[in-house]
């Protein structure tokens, strides 16, 4: 993001915007300025305002950001990395046989073997996932994001799913939830999912990480449940694909 407020001053097209939240589309990449009590995504600004639902001009440039005059300056950068997972990896696999259920509802029509394909990192879980459900990022994207992340903590870079989030999601899913996902493939969470991979066994990581949005939080936790264990051997070289300069 502080590349992102580099350059000339510009204005933003709005594309999505809630009383928390409002995203903005700079180029290539989403831009989120968020209130206080937003949901830090990786592309965020967080600032103390109370709401931002009613926004209607994004500016950037010169270093920093403006919405409707009020000014945002970066006083502090936070890496949104997933840190390297050394634990044991069961406690985390045993949490899919509680949350396929609680998903399952939500994502109706999915072919019978998609989270199996997942496991296995088979491009056909993207294309069955990819956009369906509820939400402004689709719960199946959430459930993509969570695996993606999982994966990148166990040191796993790039594969077949991952290359196929990058190449379709800009035109199955919307605008902000494909930005997340390029995020995710670069193993970048919200906290609540970096807390929940940094320690699975207290069960308040998880319930944290279930209380973002609506679905969003199950999904990246059935995500992360079903990365693990990894049971394809295919691409796990850190320099397996090449992300885009621009997201």
């Amino acid at each position: 993001m502080a590349a992102v407020l580099r350059g000339p001053r510009r204005v933003a097209t709005i594309v999505a915007r809630s009383p928390y939240a409002v995203y903005a589309q700079d180029r290539h990449t989403v831009v989120a300025v968020l209130a206080r009590d937003a949901v830090v995504v990786p592309c965020g600004l967080a600032t103390g305002w109370d709401h931002v639902g009613d926004a209607r001009e994004v500016v950037l440039g010169a270093g920093r950001c403006t919405v409707d005059g009020r000014e945002v300056r970066v006083g502090r950068l936070v890496d949104a990395t997933v840190r390297p997972v050394v634990a044991d990896a069961g406690p985390v696999a045993a949490d899919a046989d509680e949350l396929l259920p609680a998903v399952t509802p939500h994502l109706p029509g999915l072919p019978e073997d998609t989270y199996d394909a997942l496991r296995a990192d088979d491009p056909a879980a993207a294309t069955a996932l990819l956009g369906r459900g509820p939400g402004l990022t689709p719960l199946g994207d959430d459930v993509l994001a969570g695996w993606l992340v999982g994966r990148y903590a166990r040191g796993h870079r790039g594969g077949r799913v991952a290359a196929a989030v990058l190449t379709d999601a800009p035109a199955r899913t919307t605008t902000v939830s494909a930005v997340l996902l390029a995020h995710a493939v670069r193993g970048e969470a919200v906290p609540q999912l970096r807390a929940y991979l940094a320690d699975p066994e207290d069960p308040t990581t998880l319930a944290a990480l279930r209380a973002v949005g609506h679905t969003s939080g199950t999904g990246l936790a059935l995500g992360v449940a079903l990365s693990v264990p990894l049971a394809s051997p295919l691409c796990k070289q850190p320099d397996a694909i090449h992300l885009p300069q621009s997201i």
